[in-house]
């Protein structure tokens, strides 16, 4: 018998014993799953030393409510990487679907299996405490902290009485071992604005430096992580290890089969990954902190030679940067395409096909240039303090040179960043290139007002393809909601996969027959504003029942709170809106008055269309307002479709028509949670019978009843 066919009958033989353990029906979709998942990794053509040497790693596959799946993947792939000795990464884009596979399907799968494996819950350190920030928070002498002026917004903040007893709970909770450090083991919500100061990145960490690494809480976390057989993480850290050059935070790609769950996320989040942003005021008072700070150290510093000379330079590039940056701001004070009228708040002006002028090129160049030599210098502080606190070089005292230490990784790291940013705007798109998106925001808050530069990709496809396709064993990427209009082509394009991909499309043993979609006559083609909403409330007073349970779902927060208004007092009195409270109090409320058998409504946004479950009868009717086109508004979207349109394309039917379909999918999937489930699915947008497109939308609907009024 083959290798294969052993890892097969491991498989099989898991699965069984499961099956048999939890007293589960076995289905066939997720037997379906396991098999295809299973034969697709065993089929990789391995070099002699282990190694990928096929260009088709990727499995997709899109397994509906109810199917399983995550058993179904766990089942196939813990044999195989184990078979194969790779580690095998499962990815989430929640925190409550990591929390649920490390708390509760992989202790299960462990204790009834029979299988044997060790797994471990990767997050990034700033999911966790920084002991020493903590510390230094508290502290009666943080006014004279040597790396105040380095940290201003973070540090050199006035503690209220409420988050002063909050860091002082912390301490009392970590050192009696009833908190993790972990930020969501807390037993409250933690406000970012709290949460900042006393966290920190791998630039700030001064790691085995630190005095207080034996009480960190990341390293413990991580302890045991290189041994571990399985590791839950997300999508971002799976990106940011990538964006490291893989491996520095993970296992590396090459040894890796990866799982992303929720894989329709993974897209976005890269985009997002290599997106650079940055206020050109924000800037100029990092600047004026770095040049204070670096003015400071050296004053303090007694070791002369290359500290003082660095140091020095700092200055110098940052007086240059400075007059450079003033000469930016004013150019962009005065071009052409400022608005006559000024920038209004956070409006956007994106510079069409990504094409920016001349001038803007060359600043972006110089800037970029000055920012290279400024994270070059920095990095060479922070080797200096690295040499200082290991003991090979004087100058400070070992504490003070800690701070430092941390201090210069954070500054490095941010010049960077601006480096990344002023590397986009001096590159100039090649004739049939993927062109990047550029843009300008204008930002007004009680605290700042600022003029924001951003640039990003507008595709995922290369970015994936040479960080992660090219380099990792495997990946299986599932979803309940992969394929647009019942295909994967559009997923296959964005994400740069092989279009030879291995695609199963599972379906869900819901049996969807028992519920119905209605578009009733009230339906309506969306118009002008205040016609529209008036349509819109006489079709939902037509349609709602007051004794049910309802999610209506809108497009507009604009729109949803003129219907509210509308509904009249007995229907508001049944209504919950997104926006009075937490999502999750909403929800409570909303299965409490269920649970008192009374009428309730939900209102909500795009939130509130994926990711709630509301099984049985705390839901049974869902109503679609319109149908979930989004206006190519955002920067990024915008730049996408105007480069489908340039090419030949057609934005509409290549963009706005599948991602419509995804949506429409993950809105009338909220219905259904469980088998027995039942209710009812009303669109009161016209186009989804009226329009050529709207046909396509339904058809890649589940096989509800139909019933068009």
């Amino acid at each position: 018998m083959s290798d294969s066919a052993l890892v097969k009958q491991d498989v099989q033989q898991l699965y069984r014993q499961l099956v048999k353990q939890l007293e589960l029906t076995p289905r066939w979709g997720q037997k379906q799953m396991i098999a295809t998942v299973a034969n697709h990794f065993l089929a990789i053509s391995r070099s002699e030393d282990g190694h990928r040497i096929d260009d088709n790693p990727v499995c997709l596959v899109e397994a509906g409510t109810g199917t399983g799946k995550t058993l179904a993947y766990m089942v196939a792939c813990l044999p195989i990487a184990k078979a194969l000795d790779k580690k095998l990464v499962i990815s989430t884009a929640t925190i409550a679907l990591q929390e649920q596979i490390v708390q509760k399907d992989l202790p299960a799968l462990k204790k009834h299996g029979g299988y044997d494996f060790d797994f471990r819950l990767a997050k990034g350190r700033r999911r966790y405490l920084c002991v020493s920030r903590l510390d230094q928070a508290l502290s009666q002498n943080a006014s004279i902290d040597p790396t105040q002026a380095l940290f201003e917004d973070e540090l050199a903040l006035k503690l209220d009485g409420h988050q002063q007893a909050l860091y002082k709970d912390m301490v009392v909770q970590l050192g009696s071992n009833q908190w993790d450090g972990d930020r969501d083991a807390w037993k409250d919500p933690l406000a970012e604005d709290h949460w900042r100061p006393i966290t920190t990145d791998h630039k700030g960490c001064t790691n085995r430096r630190c005095s207080h690494f034996s009480q960190c809480p990341f390293f413990k976390a991580r302890d045991g992580l290189e041994q571990a057989d399985c590791i839950v993480t997300n999508h971002d850290l799976v990106l940011a290890d990538l964006a490291l050059g893989g491996g520095a935070i993970l296992p590396a790609p090459e040894d890796t089969i990866y799982i992303f769950d929720e894989g329709h996320h993974l897209v976005d989040k890269t985009l997002k990954q290599f997106t650079h942003q940055q206020g050109i005021r924000q800037l100029s008072r990092w600047y004026g902190q770095t040049r204070a700070g670096v003015k400071k150290f050296l004053k303090e510093w007694q070791g002369g030679g290359k500290g003082a000379q660095v140091s020095q330079q700092v200055q110098d590039h940052i007086q240059v940067l400075e007059q450079q940056l003033i000469s930016l701001e004013q150019f962009l004070d005065q071009s052409a395409f400022r608005p006559e009228d000024g920038y209004q708040q956070q409006e956007n002006f994106r510079f069409a096909q990504g094409i920016v002028p001349a001038e803007l090129v060359q600043m972006s160049h110089d800037l970029g240039l000055g920012s290279a030599r400024l994270a070059r210098d920095l990095g060479a502080l922070h080797s200096l303090m690295d040499d200082v606190v290991k003991g090979d070089q004087n100058g400070l005292p070992k504490d003070q040179a800690e701070s430092y230490l941390a201090a210069f990784g954070v500054l490095q790291q941010n010049a960077e960043q601006q480096l990344g940013l002023w590397q986009a705007y001096a590159k100039v798109d090649r004739e049939g290139e993927v062109p990047m998106a550029r843009w300008l925001q204008y930002w007004q808050t009680p605290e700042r007002v600022d003029l924001e530069i951003s640039a990003s990709p507008i595709m995922a496809a290369e970015l994936l393809q040479e960080n992660l396709w090219q380099r990792c064993f495997g990946a299986l990427l599932t979803s309940a909601t992969l394929t647009a209009l019942g295909r994967f082509d559009r997923l296959i394009t964005h994400a740069g996969m092989n279009p030879l991909s291995t695609q199963l499309a599972v379906q869900s043993p819901f049996d969807f027959s028992k519920s119905q979609i209605c578009v009733p006559k009230e339906a309506i083609e969306p118009g002008p504003e205040t016609v529209f909403v008036e349509q819109l409330i006489k079709g939902l007073k037509a349609q709602l029942n007051k004794t049910e349970a309802s999610l209506v779902l809108f497009t507009s927060r604009r729109v949803m709170q003129l219907v509210f208004e509308g509904m009249g007092d007995v229907w508001q009195d049944l209504i919950l809106q997104q926006g009075e409270s937490s999502k999750q109090r909403l929800l409570d409320q909303h299965k409490q008055r269920v649970d008192e058998k009374e009428g309730s409504v939900l209102f909500g946004l795009a939130s509130f269309a994926e990711g709630i479950d509301l099984p049985g009868d705390y839901l049974t009717h869902v109503v679609i307002t319109r149908l979930p086109f989004t206006v190519p508004d955002r920067p990024v979207p915008s730049a996408l479709a105007e480069w489908i349109e340039k090419s030949g394309g057609n934005s509409f039917t290549e963009l706005s028509v599948p991602e419509a379909s995804i949506r429409l999918v993950q809105a009338t999937g909220r219905l259904l949670r469980k088998e027995d489930d039942k209710g009812r699915i009303t669109i009161l947008d016209k186009r989804i019978i009226s329009k050529r497109y709207g046909q396509q939308l339904l058809q890649a609907l589940p096989p509800y009843q139909r019933q068009f009024g």
